[in-house]
């Protein structure tokens, strides 16, 4: 039987907040749109705990968490913002404290433990939450790390479900909600979990390169390249790193509008899960120069193989 209420636990971590911002301009469909049932299948959903936009504070917000960690709040889904550090390399101090309740520290790690043996799926918001992102980044002084790796990528929730990332600095807010619903869908038995990735991306979303999506791309095939911000043509001269990032944010952000490279911007990578090591950075570095070898070698063959088509009269 489908489950007629799901709960939904948001924690936030090394985190600058930046998820929760892009998720609040979600318009495919929109934040409200999902909490409060109107799309078919997302009935039901509560968002029993975030810290940014939850009214409870203080001990009543920490004691939702160790209720949850005792099974009052299943089914959940558990949805995770900004990276997880590794406590034993704090000692003697802490890294990552998101509560406290009667006197004692709830350090993130120790949450996400008790959670994760308990909940219905696991999402994993930002490259943050995927993979460690910006506080992962060399030298890693907290020892950083995000879902995928702390979890392993052989854990599965109680509904057999795997850790699905959805990388961005932020994500694209679409993606984000989209996402979700499909994590609450397949909890519920009304749909599969969309194709994921070895990074456990979906497919649908991160298949393609934002180069192979950007709406500028024509520049690049006809050679044109920009080298001052503000000029006209492809931004690869100018450290866009969009040829080896897997996202699709370089369409639009919100509602048509937006996204990197459409709005002037360089792809920097944010999505990938080096980020915001190499080859991602330095940002205005040029990215490695082999992808575009072999898509030019592959352009010119396959524009040629299409010339010669054009030869052979179609017959209707």
């Amino acid at each position: 039987m489908p489950l007629e209420e799901i709960n939904l636990i948001w924690l936030e971590g090394q985190d600058c907040a930046g998820c929760t911002i892009s998720i609040k301009q979600a318009s495919n469909p929109t934040l409200i749109d999902v909490l409060t049932g109107a799309i078919p299948g997302l009935g039901g959903l509560k968002l029993v705990y975030h810290p940014t936009l939850m009214i409870e504070w203080g001990e009543d917000a920490a004691k939702i968490l160790i209720d949850a960690m005792e099974g009052k709040y299943d089914p959940f889904v558990l949805i995770l913002e900004g990276a997880i550090p590794d406590e034993e390399k704090a000692r003697p101090g802490v890294y990552c404290v998101i509560g406290e309740y009667e006197e004692k520290l709830l350090k993130l790690n120790e949450v996400i433990d008790g959670l994760s043996k308990r909940c219905a799926a696991a999402v994993a918001i930002g490259t943050c939450a995927s993979y460690g992102g910006i506080p992962h980044g060399n030298p890693n002084p907290t020892g950083a790390k995000g879902l995928l790796d702390y979890l392993g990528k052989g854990w599965k929730g109680a509904l057999d479900l795997p850790v699905i990332c959805i990388p961005g600095c932020p994500p694209r807010a679409d993606n984000i909600v989209q996402v979700l619903g499909h994590a609450v869908l397949a909890a519920r038995g009304l749909a599969p979990l969309p194709e994921i990735d070895e990074w456990h991306r979906p497919i649908y979303l991160y298949g393609s390169t934002a180069h192979e999506l950007c709406p500028i791309c024509g520049f690049y095939s006809g050679g044109v390249d920009a080298h001052a911000f503000g000029e006209t043509g492809c931004l690869g001269a100018l450290g866009c790193k969009g040829i080896i990032t897997h996202c699709n944010a370089s369409t639009t952000w919100m509602d048509g509008y937006g996204g990197c490279t459409k709005t002037g911007v360089p792809c920097f990578g944010c999505a990938d899960p080096n980020f915001p090591d190499p080859p991602t950075s330095p940002f205005f570095a040029k990215a490695p120069a082999s992808p575009f070898i072999k898509e030019t070698m592959r352009g010119t063959w396959s524009h040629m193989m299409m010339g010669l088509a054009r030869l052979h009269r179609r017959k209707i």
